[in-house]
């Protein structure tokens, strides 16, 4: 199958649900970062679906997640909705990296409406992970 063919040729496009459920991790990892822009805006109807099968290729997916959590010019809700929605589906194990990123984002002073969602989503994803951690070291 052809990357190009995993990616979503707009906003209602529903089949790449399937083709992304048949797709490799290799094929995955071509298109990365576009598939990811398909998550900034969870109104549109792909995104609900894009993002249930997107844990599965959470390995190819990672490095372009710290990519685009860690570049400051990035779509502060597009920051949001990967935090929020997408990591919170993905092993426990592999959010390690994550996380001092996303704690610093909890613990930073926003300037404006948008950097408190993302300060509120970071303290929440910080809760959890942390709350997951616990109940493992029991």
């Amino acid at each position: 199958m052809n990357s190009q063919a995993l990616l979503p040729k707009d906003k209602f496009d529903l089949d790449v649900v399937n083709r992304l459920s048949s797709a490799t991790p290799e094929q995955v990892s071509g298109v990365a970062p576009s598939l990811l822009e398909w998550i900034a805006d969870m109104n549109w109807p792909v995104a609900s679906e894009i993002i249930q099968v997107l844990p599965g290729f959470y390995k190819v997916l990672l490095p372009n997640i710290e990519s685009i959590l860690t570049n400051p010019d990035n779509d502060i809700i597009w920051r949001c909705n990967i935090i929020s929605k997408l990591l919170t589906q993905f092993p426990q194990e592999s959010l390690l990296p994550l996380f001092p990123i996303i704690q610093k984002y909890a613990d930073f002073i926003p300037q404006n409406e948008d950097e408190e969602d993302l300060k509120n989503v970071a303290l929440d994803f910080v809760a959890w992970y942390q709350s997951l951690t616990d109940c493992h070291q029991r």
